[in-house]
């Protein structure tokens, strides 16, 4: 899942936990995922037509995006959020970061290790991106609506992330494929620092009523 991830986020912004906060949790797992492509650890071929939604083959990614290691780094980022940073919102830090497999799930081919070697899971609904699409945007848009129903402030910064996220959906779904794996993980970390720029603009800007 792309976009989707984020409406996830918007829907659980709280007292305790930013917008942004939510924006880097929700992509946690693939944060990681993008310097571990690069250093060779975890890899991706580009396979054109390898599924309707894009031409990732994700084979080999048993660090971040195996059920274990998801379960893993939800636990570090709760962890580190309340006896490190001593911040409120651990749970929904470490529910985020978890989400990101879950929605994975739905979407991914079986790429996804129950455990580093272990059997592989993943619905395949990127398979038919008549089924794929609604989804991510529908999850985007109904829960960053929840979250401009919770808040109050600027417009700007709202319509701008809606753009920036229908805009990111269409280019990963109907955009040319990366060149390289090398390529596919520096447009990630690239359009992951945008949205979590976005973000911070929507905390300065809004804030939770009441």
């Amino acid at each position: 899942m792309f976009v989707g991830h984020y409406g996830a986020a918007a829907a659980a912004r709280s007292s305790g936990v930013k917008l942004w906060h939510g924006f880097v949790a929700v992509q946690f797992l693939d944060i990681l995922w993008a310097p571990f492509i690069l250093l060779g650890v975890e890899s991706v071929r580009i396979a054109p037509g390898f599924t309707e939604a894009n031409a990732l083959d994700l084979h080999h990614m048993p660090y971040t995006h195996s059920l274990a290691a998801a379960l893993f780094w939800s636990v570090v980022v709760a962890g580190a959020w309340r006896l490190i940073l001593r911040k409120r919102g651990a749970l929904i830090m470490g529910g985020l970061v978890f989400s990101h497999w879950v929605f994975d799930f739905l979407v991914h081919t079986p790429d996804l290790p129950l455990w580093p070697g272990g059997p592989k899971v993943g619905l395949g609904l990127w398979n038919t991106i008549e089924y794929s699409l609604p989804l991510e945007l529908g999850v985007f848009i109904i829960g960053y609506g929840v979250y401009l129903l919770r808040t109050t402030g600027g417009r700007l910064a709202a319509a701008v992330t809606l753009a920036a996220g229908l805009a990111l959906q269409a280019v990963a779904n109907f955009g040319p494929p990366p060149a390289s794996p090398d390529e596919a993980a520096i447009s990630a970390l690239v359009a992951y620092a945008v949205f979590i720029a976005l973000a911070v603009w929507n905390d300065a800007t809004r804030q939770l009523k009441g």
